[in-house]
């Protein structure tokens, strides 16, 4: 095995001289591969050898399976020590570039944003500015907070004048930044709210003071939509040159102590410098601590297909899990009525997917005491969702966040 490794530093090594003389502007991912791995011994040194060679190598999976993106000069490699470990593989995507071909179809500027393709920080801007103006006894435009390299973190305030003491329910997306369906879905969900005639949601948009933002991580979507479609991380830039942290491992609850890293090259959970160490989550922080009211707390992530409760680092239950548990099902409840689709949970992380410390959803349950906490993860495979799809997760969401105030208010929440 020594050789192997040292066969292939070698031949690695000159491919990415190559490589970097002539990459370029967009990284196409062509000819990566994307095989799942049945979880087993060995699984970790062989994503450890990986990472030895590209700290751009992906991985995520749950407790059976693990699908990992490789390039093709790593292949050979991956493939010889996946078979010396005895791991069962399977090839999944021959070509990673062709799903990423697919989403950056744009339509015509003159069609104005739609939810038949994902679009840019300053689309998504533009269309929440757009809704205040045309909404504007109901809406208002909201910062909470900024980024690194200077954008604000624009949401949108959905407060029709009915009630001056509405419970606040906030909602944030985008915080992985390769996660695209998240801001798509939830610019959804605000047009539902602003325009839909169903009388269910008219009662919800009225009965809460909404504070909706689609994008939390604006300069690592901005990279991903720009740059390098598998980004995750946020844009600040390490003292040895690294970019980024995982702004969903920054928050100053149990930092650091499962599921991140302390490496800042590392390119998908490195947990940052210290707790809220990134501005983005730092300032976000600030906004959601200076609520009054807060009832409900809802993070959009995917591609797991489960709804996750606090805390995510444990399997001891907080004191009003069972409640939880309850909304959680009814909201799962209304969004299979869409399209039959079912998800797992509602349990946290640490049962039913991995340990994962320092995230948004336990510091606002542990910090704010807030008493609806939930992390919907949404569909789709590998971070690719059709564009022309969106709505059907639209609609989706739509009625889970509608069964989950129903449920909230039958057993009394508000």
């Amino acid at each position: 095995m020594e050789s192997l490794l040292v066969k292939f530093s070698l031949l690695y090594l000159f491919i990415q001289c190559v490589h970097t003389a002539t990459v370029s502007k967009y990284k196409s991912y062509k000819d990566f591969k994307i095989y799942s791995i049945q979880n087993g011994n060995g699984l970790q040194r062989l994503i450890d050898t990986m990472k030895e060679f590209d700290e751009s190598v992906f991985y995520s999976g749950n407790r059976n399976t693990t699908q990992i993106l490789i390039s093709p000069d790593l292949v050979p490699m991956f493939e010889e020590i996946a078979a010396e470990a005895k791991l069962e593989t399977k090839l999944v995507v021959d070509d990673y570039s062709g799903l990423i071909e697919i989403e950056r179809v744009l339509p015509p500027r003159k069609s104005g944003f739609s939810w038949n393709a994902y679009y840019d920080v300053n689309d998504i801007y533009r269309y929440l500015s757009n809704m205040s103006q045309q909404y504007p006894t109901w809406t208002e435009l909201v910062v909470a907070g900024k980024s690194y390299e200077g954008r604000q973190i624009l949401g949108l305030r959905i407060n029709t004048p009915t009630d001056p003491d509405k419970p606040v329910m906030f909602i944030e997306s985008g915080i992985h930044a390769r996660e695209w369906i998240t801001p798509a879905t939830t610019t959804y969900f605000i047009n539902q709210l602003l325009t839909s005639s169903d009388p269910d949601i008219i009662a919800m948009r009225e009965k809460f003071d909404w504070h909706i933002f689609p994008t939390v991580n604006p300069d690592g979507y901005h990279h991903s939509y720009k740059y390098d479609r598998m980004w995750r991380k946020t844009r600040s830039k390490s003292e040895n040159g690294c970019y980024g942290a995982d702004p969903n491992r920054n928050w100053d609850y149990n930092w650091l102590k499962h599921g991140a890293s302390n490496r800042p090259c590392d390119y998908q959970t490195y947990g940052g410098a210290k707790p809220f160490s990134e501005v983005e989550t730092r300032t976000l922080s600030e906004y959601i601590a200076g609520l009054e009211n807060l009832t409900g707390y809802i993070a959009f992530h995917s591609d797991a297909q489960m709804l996750l409760v606090p805390y995510s680092d444990s399997v001891e239950h907080i004191d009003n899990y069972d409640d939880l548990i309850q909304i959680g099902k009814t909201s799962l409840e209304y969004g299979y009525k869409v399209n039959k689709e079912k998800y797992d949970g509602p349990a946290t992380a640490a049962e039913i997917l991995y340990k994962a410390s320092g995230g948004s959803m336990d510091w606002v349950r542990y910090s704010q005491g807030t008493p609806l906490v939930y992390t919907y993860e949404l569909r789709g495979v590998y971070f690719h969702w059709p564009p022309w799809r969106i709505s059907e997760q639209g609609d989706e969401v739509t009625q889970m966040m509608l069964g989950l105030v129903t449920e909230a208010q039958n057993l009394g929440y508000f």
